[in-house]
């Protein structure tokens, strides 16, 4: 049986980090939950549509936040955007980036005020199932 958090020396703690985080790492690259970063991306890219990382990110099968973890941030990736606006974040918007790393046309989007967001893991499956067929 694995210690508790609490139990831990903070070496351990550090390494069992760094374990999770490979762990998410291999999840996001290999589409392990059943979708890959890069497939979702690469359909949101092509059909200009933002999803938010919450969505995104239940299909992949991580946590948001460890979502991007090593992405670079790219016009390709900025159709992943936030969900609410809280003190590091704006609905709509690609965390982190500046303007000139968000696509034109996700951008334009957000200066226009489009709300048409994909906010659900079960509505992106779906518009995905779609996008394929």
């Amino acid at each position: 049986m694995a210690k508790s958090y609490s139990d831990m020396t903070p070496a351990e703690r550090i390494r069992d980090r760094i374990a999770k985080n490979r762990r998410i790492e291999e999840s996001v690259s290999s589409g392990n939950a059943g979708l890959s970063l890069d497939g979702i991306v690469h359909e949101l890219d092509a059909h200009k549509q933002r999803a938010t990382y919450g969505a995104v990110a239940a299909l992949v099968g991580v946590l948001p936040r460890g979502l991007m973890a090593g992405q670079p941030k790219t016009p390709r990736y900025s159709w992943v955007v936030a969900a609410t606006t809280g003190t590091d974040s704006r609905r709509g918007f690609p965390t982190g980036y500046s303007v000139n790393q968000i696509h034109a046309d996700c951008y334009h989007q957000i200066c226009e005020g489009d709300d048409h967001i994909i906010d659900s893991a079960e509505v992106l499956r779906e518009w995905l199932l779609h996008r394929r067929k």
